[in-house]
């Protein structure tokens, strides 16, 4: 069977996405000694929103987001000792799970695939162990997840999950502006003992690129993101001249990391991000402030919702506000394919080696399509590349069966098309994809 693939696009009317359905980055702001808030924007700075302010001295620290449910989580480590939830807009508080004594509970993670939320439990004092801990999302099931020796060395305090390596991360708490590490265990609780990152000063957030196999940090006194290999290697600074960066999140289809600036380090700089909510590529080019600060704003963790349901929500993501070509029909990266069908086969549209595309999978035809995107996918054949035919047309007949489709994470599948019952036994047949966007 001989297949040609072409593409078609159409272009329709636009429909923004609600709040809570589209992209957002959440993040909590705690200034010392007064209530804190957690405050949402868009991916590009745009369209910020105090989501709920806290009264009294909380001590507002880890923030995640959990897709399924479209809630917030937040670990408030002051004299309330809680995790609570909200919906994006700030209605629906519900307590999750009480801290107890606990002396300083910090970041908090969820693994969405099992359901899980995940924090760390640091119990800095010399002598007391320290914990990453995990609950089910109605809190029941609190259990010890990995165990640390007493002390600071390996004292859990930002957290990163990597399922599908099978290890969490943490930064540990240190004491002092020297040399501290991150540390890994396995989901059972096992440490690596072959696993460490030590870094110039007070280790923060980090994040492991799934593709690449990079893992990024926050090192908060000297003010600088680095990376290197997970496996090893030469460290690199991605970016540097911050004041206090903390909580750090990756937006790794994107290519984009966002961080969360405290300012808290008297002695500056103050020139960059501090007091805000930043972003740069991964290599550290087009730096960008997003969040406008109150006087005396203090962020300290993010967390990224990437469901991109239109363009607009998705371009934000892959686009800084100065870049050009931006728009649906541009070709930022000189692939000849156009951004609006890079958006509608989940290729970077920045980057010329990442090029849409149709394969032949036996005699089948294979792509990535998004879902809960507005979009749709029709796939079209012919025998002559003159008549074109489709389920549903005026026809009646079935040209085209589609298997089961394979998720791929992050809200795309893979879609397997083959010749419906109206081809049985033809040659030539050629496929070819319409996608008709809202914009």
């Amino acid at each position: 069977m001989n297949c040609e693939l072409t593409l078609l696009m159409v272009a329709g009317l636009a429909i923004a996405a609600p709040i809570g359905q589209a992209a957002r980055v959440y993040y909590t702001d705690q200034p010392t000694g007064a209530p804190g808030s957690v405050v949402s924007l868009a991916p590009d700075g745009s369209d910020q929103q105090l989501v709920i302010t806290v009264a009294g001295t909380p001590d507002l620290r880890g923030i995640a987001w959990h897709r399924a449910s479209g809630r917030v989580f937040v670990l408030d480590n002051g004299p309330a000792k809680r995790i609570f939830s909200i919906r994006p807009d700030g209605t629906g508080l519900e307590g999750v799970v009480g801290l107890g004594a606990s002396v300083l509970n910090a970041d908090l993670e969820i693994d969405e695939v099992s359901g899980k939320l995940y924090w760390a439990d640091a119990n800095p004092g010399s002598s007391g162990n320290g914990f990453v801990l995990r609950a089910n999302l109605d809190g029941s099931g609190v259990e010890p997840v990995v165990t640390t020796p007493p002390g600071t060395a390996a004292a859990p305090y930002f957290l990163f999950l990597d399922p599908p390596d099978g290890f969490i991360y943490w930064g540990v708490t240190s004491s002092g502006n020297g040399p501290s590490s991150f540390r890994r265990a396995t989901f059972t609780g096992a440490l690596d003992p072959d696993f460490i990152i030590t870094t110039p000063t007070r280790t923060r957030d980090l994040a492991v690129d799934p593709a690449t196999r990079a893992v990024y940090w926050c090192d908060r006194q000297s003010g600088t993101l680095f990376k290197r290999a997970v496996a090893g290697g030469v460290y690199e600074v991605v970016l540097s001249g911050l004041n206090a960066p903390h909580g750090l999140a990756l937006d790794a289809e994107a290519g984009k990391l966002y961080w969360a600036d405290t300012g808290g380090r008297g002695s500056g700089p103050f020139s960059t991000s501090a007091r805000r909510i930043a972003r740069c590529n991964l290599d550290g080019t087009e730096f960008e402030n997003l969040s406008m600060p109150a006087a005396q704003s203090e962020p300290w963790d993010l967390a990224l919702d990437l469901s991109s349901p239109s363009y607009e929500e998705w371009r934000m993501r892959f686009f800084s506000v100065t870049s050009p070509q931006a728009e649906p029909a541009g070709d930022a990266d000189g692939d000849g394919a156009p951004n609006l069908l890079e958006y509608a086969l989940a290729t970077h549209p920045r980057r010329g080696s990442d090029v849409p595309l149709l394969t032949i999978d036996g005699a089948a035809l294979r792509f990535t399509r998004r879902l809960d995107a507005k979009l749709s996918y029709c796939v079209e054949v012919s025998t002559d590349l003159a008549a074109w035919h489709f389920n549903g047309d005026d026809t009646a007949l079935v040209w085209t069966t589609e298997e089961p489709p394979s998720p791929l994470g992050s809200g795309l599948e893979s879609a397997r098309v083959l010749a419906g019952p109206a081809l049985s036994s033809v040659s030539p047949l050629f496929f070819r994809v319409r996608i008709a966007a809202e914009l």
